[in-house]
């Protein structure tokens, strides 16, 4: 070979070499990508980085709370204030009798006068007539002494606005009553019913309440 045929193949070596970068690391920046800002996509948007790693962290979850104590259910009249005692004698006394004009007398005795509808209104003797199964208004007089017969609990105990209340499972979710409890109250209402409530999450039959003071304030049915 000549020497012009070797510098010719000399200089055309030299200009390759200049025309092909040097190989890159793996995991190297290529030069393209070396100024670029850490998290950019190369397509008009950034790509958020997850610094916790895979998934996002849940909100922490505030603590749940305890379910509120169930109210203590009492069965010694000898415990109840006397005021209070000397009222559900006198209730149960003219439910028994069977007497209006003795019914009549005891609901006189507080003031204002018992509550025996959701709106207050009308005669009281008449609305409990009403209310009861038969036209002497007998059947209501016997849920009066069924309520009266189980025991009760005291809502806003110690205080002046203190009242108690029969019967006690007026004030339990239904769902809390054991065996012995439901035998209870089936002696003041059905299974059937029962379980209506049950199925609301509330006693919705006949409660009565007297104040601490011995008035007699309420006896209707509802939550």
């Amino acid at each position: 070979m000549s020497i012009g045929a070797l510098l010719f193949a000399a200089a055309i070596a030299a200009g390759l070499s200049c025309a092909v970068p040097p190989a890159l690391a793996f995991g190297t920046q290529s030069p393209v990508d070396a100024g670029r800002p850490s998290g950019s996509s190369g397509f008009g948007f950034s790509i958020p980085v997850n610094e916790g790693g895979f998934g996002t962290a849940l909100p922490d979850q505030p603590p749940e709370q305890p379910a509120a104590p169930l109210p203590e259910v009492h069965y010694d009249l000898s415990t109840l204030p006397s005021a209070v005692a000397a009222m559900r004698d006198r209730i149960v006394a003219a439910a028994r009798s069977g007497d209006e004009a003795e019914m009549r007398r005891v609901i006189g005795l507080s003031s204002p006068p018992p509550t025996f509808s959701s709106t207050g209104e009308g005669d009281p003797v008449d609305v409990l007539k009403a209310a009861s199964g038969d036209d002497a208004g007998l059947e209501i007089l016997a849920i009066l002494l069924d309520v009266l017969d189980a025991g009760w609990v005291v809502k806003n105990e110690g205080t002046p606005q203190a009242r108690y209340v029969w019967p006690y499972f007026a004030e339990l979710p239904p769902d809390a009553l054991d065996r012995r409890q439901l035998i209870e109250a089936y002696r003041v209402l059905t299974a059937g019913d029962f379980d209506e409530m049950r199925a609301v999450g509330s006693y919705e039959f006949y409660r009565l309440e007297i104040a601490a003071d011995g008035r007699w304030l309420m006896f209707m049915s509802g939550e």
